[in-house]
């Protein structure tokens, strides 16, 4: 599969796990059928978020969580109160 996200309805057929396995990281697929523009395939909106849900924690017990890495990381530069999210 291409990074440009394009891909002929032949090769979708072809491929069709493979595709569809990616889909869930990606924004959507453009399907083209003879050369131009088909239709626009994504993934369902709940399939995205279980992979959010999935990566959640995934810097638990590493260098990356650390509060006084992040306090550091999220302070401003030109103020000396750091950045409230």
């Amino acid at each position: 599969m291409d990074l440009n996200n394009i891909v002929p309805i032949t090769d979708l057929r072809r491929r069709f796990g493979e595709i569809t396995a990616r889909l869930a990281y990606i924004d959507s697929l453009i399907l083209t059928k003879g050369g131009e523009p088909f239709a626009i395939l994504k993934s369902a909106p709940n399939i995205k978020r279980k992979n959010l849900i999935k990566a959640a924690g995934a810097w638990k017990n590493t260098d990356l969580d650390d509060d006084k890495f992040w306090k550091i990381a999220l302070k401003r530069k030109s103020r000396s109160k750091p950045v409230i999210l």
